[in-house]
């Protein structure tokens, strides 16, 4: 009898002990659910291992809400907790005892097969420097393309036979540029840049808007500054947001912990007023189009950093724009950039949006989200996801019929490749053969850059559109030796001429 007791107190303690751990599991998720999904999408343990989240992520997301004493950190910005020490320790618990021990792996084959679509050149950096290009861009009127300078705020522009036309020292770091329509026929060229300032993460107000004025022989002409004391902007675009008939400038100022997405409202006298949209960081790139028809120009923008997604912002007069999320993401997601084409032809755009930025708490870990998604337009602009295709640090992808066959394929890089076993991911081409069934390729010179930019463009006039890819190696003393020691990987950027027309 009185073993029949004790194994019967046993499983009623055992029994207990799983009912207090599936409700500590459950105050936790509640919690996280609560103070995480306050600020941006909650993210789910599962998107992270075991070993991130506690050694990484969660002693930072500690230091954001205020607790120092689990951690042994000390604040600088953040007096009061926002959080009690117990419910941060459930909250850590949670994500800890959920979370898996390993990232599950891409669930795609690699990439081994090279396209003969492309003539692959190259413009190779001098000894002893590094490729730098934070900008590149092709004019197919003039036959040039444009390639920024990080480190030594140049403007270089080469012909279509990669020959240097000219170099102009812009005394300014490029990210965007802005052509007025003197890019649609040959001759000068004008328009805006937009100068990050410090491209290191930074909250510093160095970033500024420049006009510019080139000449039909590449030189550098005439050049002013509009206004600056920017959060680190990464594009500007030039616009009547209010039709006034006076020129407005919308900001995405990506900027670092603080930041914003605003426009400078034109007023008379060459004057400006700034006016913010959204007042959070991570504004990465926008597109301005009058989404409802209403003759008011909307603006949809993707946002980064904490709260990820994508965002509608429909101008309802008089400044004011009313906020719709038409997509959004985990904090862990690393946005990265999107566009709008319509993709299967039923006359609404489609968002191509990629995810790979990893240079963030979670660096460490390769994530089997990251990569290239193509959502769908309902009509409505309802967004439901119709593909996915994986690939390790996605950048850039974008869309054009590269094989004129008369679909859209994609062409895609990656800045944070698998570079132990995937490094020919840094560059892939999907070729649409029917119905959203893509082949994917690499090219022969993946490794020749580390692919920070990328644009298309039809550079020699065939009816095709080329690509050009930039190179960037940031000037970190690990990285230098080891791409300063790699005689194959001295790309400052390459070019994809397209044969499909020859």
């Amino acid at each position: 009898m009185k073993e029949l007791l004790f194994v019967f107190s046993f499983f009623l303690l055992l029994a207990s002990c799983k009912d207090k751990q599936k409700q500590n599991i459950n105050a936790g998720e509640q919690l996280a659910k609560n103070y995480c999904g306050s600020c941006h999408l909650y993210p789910e343990p599962g998107l992270l291992d075991k070993t991130t989240w506690r050694e990484a992520v969660l002693p930072s997301m500690a230091f954001m809400m205020g607790i120092d004493a689990v951690y042994e950190m000390p604040l600088d910005n953040f007096k009061s907790p926002v959080i009690s020490i117990e419910d941060w320790k459930k909250i850590a618990s949670f994500y800890f005892n959920q979370a898996p021990d390993s990232m599950a792996g891409q669930g795609r084959e690699p990439i081994h097969e090279f396209t003969d679509l492309f003539l692959t050149r190259q413009v190779t950096i001098s000894e002893g420097k590094l490729p730098s290009a934070s900008y590149i861009k092709i004019d197919s009127a003039n036959h040039w393309i444009f390639v920024a300078n990080a480190f030594d705020s140049s403007l270089h522009i080469y012909d279509q036979e990669l020959k240097l036309v000219a170099s102009n020292n812009m005394h300014s770091t490029i990210v965007n540029i802005q052509f007025a329509n003197s890019i649609l026929k040959t001759g000068n060229r004008s328009g805006i840049v937009t100068n990050i300032g410090i491209m290191n993460p930074n909250d510093q107000q160095t970033g500024s808007l420049d006009t510019f004025n080139i000449n039909e022989k590449g030189k550098l002409i005439y050049s002013s500054r509009l206004f600056d004391t920017m959060p680190r902007p990464v594009e500007i675009s030039g616009c009547d947001l209010n039709n006034d008939g006076l020129r407005d400038y919308l900001v995405c100022g990506f900027g670092n912990k603080a930041g914003a997405l605003y426009w400078m409202k034109g007023v008379k006298g060459h004057a400006y007023q700034k006016q913010i949209i959204r007042p959070l960081p991570g504004a990465i790139k926008s597109y301005i189009d009058d989404v409802n028809h209403d003759r008011l120009p909307d603006i949809i923008t993707l946002m980064s950093q904490a709260d990820e997604g994508i965002f509608l912002f429909q101008n309802k007069g008089n400044g004011i724009f009313e906020t719709k999320t038409l997509l959004r993401f985990p904090p862990v997601y690393g946005s990265s950039y999107f566009e709008m084409k319509d993709f299967n032809g039923d006359g609404f755009k489609d968002i191509i949006y990629t995810c790979g930025d990893n240079a963030d708490y979670s660096y460490k870990v390769l994530k089997n989200f990251h990569g290239l998604y193509i959502f769908l337009n309902d009509g409505h602009n309802n967004f439901i996801k119709k593909y996915f295709f994986p690939v390790h640090g996605a950048f850039k992808a974008m869309a054009s019929d590269f094989d004129k066959d008369g679909d859209l394929d994609i062409a895609m890089i990656s800045y944070f490749p698998d570079e132990k076993l995937q490094p020919q991911e840094s560059f892939v081409y999907l070729q649409q053969n029917k119905n959203f069934q893509f082949t994917p390729f690499t090219i022969k010179e993946f490794d020749a850059g580390r692919w920070l930019t990328m644009d298309v463009g039809d550079l020699d006039a065939d009816g095709d559109d080329d690509i050009v890819l930039g190179s960037l190696v940031p000037p970190v003393s690990a990285q230098e030796e080891k791409w300063k020691n790699n005689s194959s990987q001295k790309a400052e950027f390459l070019l994809l001429e397209n044969k499909t027309r020859k």
